[in-house]
């Protein structure tokens, strides 16, 4: 499938949520629940066993560099130490080494070829590297294994990366079947909706989101901007000034109309998303 520029932005504005589900999860938590694994080998170098235990509690204090440089040293003692490899992965994705994060998820998977949360960041990391139909396979893999929200957000986020706005929603949809309140695959969903054109439905879905508790100033912001879309300015600058002072919720909405001014659909969808895009890096 052909893709547009718009599906490309629309990976820099889902990815963020997908590296935030990464830093939310456990880093002590190497995925044992996830999946025990094809091979189910355990490190027999207590040095390296330790070694990837300290880069946890590293990276569970948030210090990923020295965390990336733990769980390497731990991966060069012993190259089948699986915690070591996944744990590099990680914190390599964390710092936004995304090649490199990539190389540590296949040598874990190489170890435990159908361990869901090893397919799970790779397939995080290649829609970074812009590879969606390459992530896609790997979400599919690990959907076998494990029944997570988190893969159908991923799977959600490559389809519209690919402009299948249809299949991405229906994977989000599915998602919040699992995970109700899940912020980021509500926000998706939205995002998703606008870019497709189903304004309407994208208010709905950002108005949902707006009212939990979970919700960003990102994400009133992005209600703000579909409110305007749908010719409801007076609620948009409402919803603006949740987050910002008058001067600034004013000026928002008017680069808001600017955005809906553009006559080209096209151009307007790719301005759309790369204010999405930058907004999602926090740019």
């Amino acid at each position: 499938m052909r893709r547009t520029r718009s599906g490309r932005l629309l990976a820099a504005i889902a990815v963020a949520g997908l590296v935030a589900g990464c830093a939310g999860d456990p880093m002590t938590d190497s995925v044992h629940g996830e999946q025990q694994g094809s091979g189910g080998e355990q490190s027999e170098t207590p040095k390296s066993d330790v070694m990837v235990r300290v880069a946890a509690a590293t990276a569970a204090r948030g210090d990923y560099a020295m965390a990336a440089s733990l769980y390497r040293r731990a991966h060069a003692l012993d190259p089948k130490n699986f915690d070591a490899a996944y744990g590099l992965g990680r914190t390599l994705g964390l710092l936004n080494a995304a090649s490199e994060a990539a190389e540590a998820y296949r040598a874990a998977l190489s170890l435990r070829s159908d361990d869901a949360g090893a397919l799970r960041g790779l397939g995080n990391t290649l829609i970074v590297l812009d590879q969606p139909a390459e992530a896609i396979q790997q979400f599919e893999h690990a959907l076998k294994k494990a029944n997570d929200p988190r893969l159908y957000n991923g799977l959600g986020v490559a389809h519209d990366m690919l402009d299948d706005y249809k299949m991405a929603q229906a994977y989000y949809r599915t998602g919040l079947q699992l995970a109700p309140d899940n912020v980021e695959l509500t926000n998706n969903l939205g995002l998703s909706l606008l870019l497709s054109g189903d304004i309407k439905g994208a208010v709905s879905v950002l108005r949902r989101l707006a009212r939990n508790p979970g919700a960003t100033p990102r994400h009133r912001l992005n209600l703000a901007l579909a409110l305007v879309l749908a010719g409801e300015d007076k609620t948009a600058l409402e919803v603006a000034r949740i987050d910002l002072d008058p001067t600034a919720a004013n000026a928002q909405i008017a680069y808001f109309e600017t955005l809906k001014a553009i006559s080209n659909p096209k151009a307007m969808r790719a301005a759309i998303g790369a204010h999405l895009a930058a907004s999602a890096r926090g740019g």
